[in-house]
């Protein structure tokens, strides 16, 4: 799949677009690069983390509510709960916060959950404001350790309603096919009705990322969400980066593999 260059010849929305429709795995990187209007950063680099087409993880340095104001904005950490938080996490640094949270017993696991999932899908909408930027994409990278993902975000969540590169043509468009007269409508009503014969096909597609992640966790379609937990524990204590990563480059393999069953995990039982 070629994808272009830079971001101004597209938008974020079409290139996330055609990584869902390939159900591509991988790292989409962004280097921002400068604008007349002086809006970007030069050399600023912003980081999508992809598990069948889906975004599971966002890396930016780009302003987004801290972990502990989402939780208070939520009503899940009252202002006390808050104070021992910023302390309890300045004296566990290098843990992430969401793990010291529930692991201090201040917040329970589905609440941090919640938030980081919010938290995730605010990063993501700052990278839509990114006007000029440098695209790459590396199939199956591993994941730094800042980019471990919360579960993947649905597509209403990154492509619905989202700016497309033919948005800056369409009132040019809609111009010309008010002047094209009856030659518009027949057009228009030429154009296959919904609920056709692609239908089919279309609903294959929306079920091939379930058909993926059954496969990551060893499991057939029809499977229970007990059974897909039972096999995600029982896969994740063998792939945990943490174990058995002695040999060189043994630890990214693992890292990469954990990543891609945690996607697949998560996207099966959200």
């Amino acid at each position: 799949m070629q994808l272009p260059s830079r971001l101004s010849t597209s938008t974020l929305g079409d290139l996330l677009g055609a990584l869902y429709r390939e159900r591509t795995t991988g790292l989409l990187e962004l280097c921002e690069l400068r604008t007349p209007s002086g809006s970007t950063v030069p050399g600023r680099q912003h980081r999508i983390q992809l598990f069948s087409g889906l975004v599971t993880a966002v890396e930016t340095p780009l302003r987004v509510p801290r972990l502990g104001e989402i939780l208070a904005r939520e009503g899940s950490a009252p202002e006390p709960s808050i104070q021992r938080l910023a302390a309890l996490v300045a004296a566990h640094r290098g843990r992430r916060t969401g793990e010291v949270l529930v692991a201090a017993g201040l917040i329970p696991e589905s609440a941090v959950e919640r938030a980081l999932r919010i938290q995730l899908r605010a990063r993501l909408e700052a990278l839509f404001a990114i006007e000029e930027a440098t695209i790459c994409f590396h199939t199956a990278r591993p994941l730094a350790a800042s980019l471990r993902q919360t579960g993947p975000l649905s597509p209403s969540d990154f492509l619905h309603g989202r700016p497309r590169a033919r948005d800056r043509y369409r009132r040019a468009a809609s111009a010309g096919a008010a002047r094209g007269g009856a030659s518009s409508g027949a057009s228009s009503s030429s154009a296959p009705p919904r609920g056709g014969p692609s239908s089919a096909p279309r609903a294959a597609r929306v079920d091939e990322p379930r058909r993926r992640a059954l496969e990551v966790l060893g499991l057939r379609e029809g499977a229970t969400e007990a059974e897909i937990r039972r096999s995600f524990r029982r896969l994740a204590a063998v792939l945990h980066p943490d174990r058995g990563a002695s040999q060189p480059g043994e630890r990214d393999h693992r890292t990469a593999r954990f990543a891609e069953l945690s996607a697949a995990y998560h996207l099966l039982v959200a």
